[in-house]
């Protein structure tokens, strides 16, 4: 029964994999990086990734980072911004 059970998860996961993998529709990407202003409206309706640069658990201080996101019209964003780095004791 167990095995049963392993070999349909398995199967499942396989198959999860793969659909991620392959989106049901195309989306278009931007192959540029786009820079964050306070002042823009995001529309962000899945976020992809989030890298920063460098190491951030150590430094304390600005930051840049990177967010991957698909917008409601299903477009792919390449955004940087600047974020606090999370080795920062007091805040």
């Amino acid at each position: 029964m167990k095995s049963i059970l392993f070999a349909a998860l398995s199967l499942f996961s396989v198959m999860a994999a793969a659909a991620d993998t392959l989106p049901a529709t195309a989306p278009q990407t931007s192959a540029q990086s786009e820079e964050y202003d306070y002042s823009q409206d995001l529309d962000i309706a899945k976020v992809v990734r989030l890298r920063s640069a460098t190491n951030t658990s150590t430094e304390c201080g600005p930051v840049i980072a990177h967010m991957v996101y698909v917008d409601s019209k299903g477009v792919t964003h390449n955004l940087q911004y600047t974020r606090l780095g999370d080795g920062c004791q007091n805040g």
